[in-house]
């Protein structure tokens, strides 16, 4: 495993767990669930849609990741 491997891992995990939490909050604070069926629902949904923000964002950070070595690398190692 590469530096770069380790620094996409744990960026992406604490991006991962933020979105996932932030969706699943906005989620919960703005539904009205009274029943318990209702109650699971929107449970389910905020973990649901949490995922999917975690997925999107592991990839977006990912290629962040990729662009910033990729400039470090032009513009700052092949000066030196």
């Amino acid at each position: 495993m590469t530096k770069t491997d380790v620094a996409k891992r744990v960026v992406s995990g604490i991006v991962m767990f933020s979105t996932a939490s932030v969706v699943k909050q906005v989620i919960k604070n703005s539904t009205s669930a009274t029943t318990i069926p209702e109650r699971i629902a929107v449970i389910i949904a905020g973990y649901v849609l949490g995922a999917i923000a975690a997925d999107a964002s592991q990839i977006w950070t990912d290629a962040k990741i990729d662009e910033l070595i990729a400039w470090w690398t032009q513009n700052v190692t092949e000066k030196f």
